[in-house]
């Protein structure tokens, strides 16, 4: 992964099956898809297509998951929107009864946005975040992860409590690197909104 984005909002599934993975992603779109409004189709991704997401919600969702040699137990999915499209994973969490992790990150953007959350296969969440809009904003809610570092959250500056650096740490504490991500990919599904 390159790290020449202003922002990039990803999510990592502790999942293995891959097949079952699509088969929940055309499970919960059927309907769309019946329908005509929508296609998944597999496909390499092309992760590009998704660093630096529109804003809003007025356009088409898409996004894309795909499984690496370099993490075969893992399933990355990425999408189109500024929030990840965080509630379909949820929906595709909640139907795996999985551990899924969401990052965000940003690069010299007017109103940098950090992110990082987790939820186990109890659905017990745990979320960190700093962003600046009129000033910087911390927030944090859920029980600390050990794999985190809290001393990061009593610095004086609150930008400095959640930045990329602490995020790639957090992904490295969970075997993830975040580098790494895009390598190696050799099999990936694609869902495309056609219409509303």
């Amino acid at each position: 992964m390159e790290n020449n984005f202003k922002y990039i909002i990803f999510s990592v599934f502790d999942v293995c099956d891959f097949i079952l993975f699509t088969e929940i992603v055309n499970k919960i779109f059927k309907d769309e898809i019946d329908d005509g409004k929508a296609d998944i189709y597999s496909k390499i991704p092309n992760i590009d297509e998704y660093i630096n997401p529109q804003s809003g919600g007025s356009h088409l969702p898409k996004f894309s998951c795909w499984q690496s040699n370099i993490y075969s137990n893992k399933v990355f999915f990425i999408s189109n929107y500024e929030d990840g499209l965080s509630n379909v994973c949820r929906i595709i969490q909640k139907h795996l009864k999985c551990c899924v992790t969401m990052c965000a990150l940003s690069n010299d953007t007017v109103n940098p946005f950090f992110k990082f959350y987790f939820s186990d296969s109890n659905f017990k969440e745990r979320l960190v975040q700093v962003y600046k809009e009129d000033k910087w904003v911390f927030y944090e809610e859920g029980t600390p992860l050990d794999i985190e570092d809290i001393n990061y959250y009593r610095n004086n500056r609150i930008k400095k409590r959640l930045n990329n650096l602490i995020i790639n740490e957090y992904l490295l504490n969970l075997g993830i690197d975040f580098t790494k991500i895009d390598n190696d990919i050799y099999r990936g599904i694609v869902y495309r909104r056609k219409r509303w």
